[in-house]
């Protein structure tokens, strides 16, 4: 076992710890054990009766595999728990990883309750709200510098075509389609009434020369 899959243990039991409803998920799968990739790391953990996290052998056949690529995390900054969690790939026992599933999206660190006991409350509080408008002004500059970029690809440089403008495109090459199908019915039948409009002229001329022969 490493001092990464120690302290990842270490860092959820502590959120467990004031979770009864998590630990008693997770108890009902006692004995299941989950790896975590996330580069550089890999990390194997075991569920034990209790229902906390105990750090496991690197060479451990695991239940459930859990895959969080690098660009994940740099979604958080943006999109937060919500934006990991659609990058994040699960496998493995179905039941088990749903459990975990849901409790990644749902455990939670109250980070103003752990440095009251260092700092106490009312500084907790201020260092928490500091915290959180500073992760909002984050989320803002990413999603400001992202429709930037956006703005510059589809309008400077066009590398990518807006919703709008894509939709108008198609309805037009949609109608020159129609307008295209209605011409060529309109030759088709010019074309088949041609022989029926050349027969009746001759018949017609036919006709008239015996007069010009009695004259």
């Amino acid at each position: 076992m490493t001092v990464a899959a120690k302290a990842f243990a270490a860092a959820v039991n502590h959120l467990l710890a004031r979770e009864p409803w998590a630990l008693e998920r997770l108890r009902r799968h006692a004995g299941a054990s989950a790896k975590l990739v996330m580069a550089p790391f890999d990390v194997r953990m075991r569920v034990e009766d209790t229902g906390y996290l105990a750090a496991a052998a690197d060479d451990l056949t695991c239940d459930v595999g859990i895959a969080v690529p690098p660009s994940a995390l740099a979604d958080y900054a943006s999109g937060g728990q919500a934006a990991v969690m659609r990058h994040v790939k699960i496998e493995g026992d179905a039941e088990f990883a749903n459990t975990l599933s849901y409790l990644a999206q749902h455990l939670r660190w109250e980070a103003a309750e752990d440095l009251s006991r260092w700092v106490g409350d009312a500084a907790a509080h201020r260092i928490t709200e500091s915290g959180r408008a500073a992760v909002a002004g984050v989320r803002r500059t990413g999603g400001a510098a992202a429709r930037t970029l956006a703005d510059y690809l589809v309008e400077e440089h066009p590398l990518l075509v807006a919703r709008p403008r894509l939709t108008a495109f198609t309805g037009e090459v949609a109608r020159l389609r129609d307008d295209l199908a209605r011409l060529e019915k309109r030759l088709e039948r010019l074309e088949r009434g041609r022989p029926a409009a050349a027969a009746a002229g001759i018949s017609r001329a036919g006709a008239a020369s015996p007069d010009r022969t009695e004259r």
